[in-house]
């Protein structure tokens, strides 16, 4: 359980105790970010008899990607999922994924779906691997979405055929390619 004090600085400490565990407490600018973290904290460290989306990601990220690149990204996505997956790891359906998918594709792209169902799927192997949860994966019954067609490759492309048009050519007298457009944009640190 979190308890949370207003300190005199005006910062916000939380305090997080389970029983069986030793008291976990870091203190906060905002009491919005104090409770986020106890979520995260009891999300981890209580044991659970039934894993919710939002706990299983937590307990997955914690485990797997700590001190990784991709961990504040995976923290994100788990947040989302947990906001639209509330209930129990049990109870989801491959038809809760599936309206999920078809609700998610209409506000994002759907590279952007793909990597949501992808970490969703990461959640349920690592239950029945790691975690020694016997559960089927909804998640793998459910076509993922197919990328974009217009991603940077083909921008790139676009960029180098403008270049290549105007008669421009690279150092070496070369026409523009890709990767030279890509390393053109790198050497006058330039971004889409």
């Amino acid at each position: 359980m979190a308890n949370f004090r207003l300190l005199p600085s005006g910062n916000w400490n939380a305090q997080v105790r389970i029983k069986g565990k030793s008291p976990q407490s870091k203190t906060f600018s905002t009491k919005a970010e104090a409770e986020s973290w106890a979520n995260q904290i009891e999300a981890v460290t209580m044991d659970r008899k039934h894993h919710t989306i939002y706990t299983l990601g937590m307990t997955y990220c914690e485990t797997m990607l700590k001190g990784k690149g991709s961990y504040d990204h995976a923290l994100k996505i788990v947040e989302h999922l947990g906001r639209h997956f509330t209930q129990p790891i049990h109870e989801i359906t491959p038809q809760m994924i599936n309206d999920f998918k078809i609700m998610r594709l209409k506000k994002v792209k759907p590279s952007t779906c793909r990597t949501q169902l992808a970490f969703m799927s990461r959640f349920y192997r690592f239950a029945k691997r790691g975690l020694l949860i016997d559960i089927h994966n909804p998640v793998s019954d459910i076509a993922r979405p197919k990328p974009d067609l217009h991603d940077k490759i083909n921008t790139l492309q676009s960029v180098a055929n403008c270049l290549n048009a105007q008669g421009l050519r690279t150092a070496r007298g070369s026409e523009f390619t890709p990767t030279a457009v890509r390393r053109l944009m790198l050497a006058f640190n330039v971004s889409f």
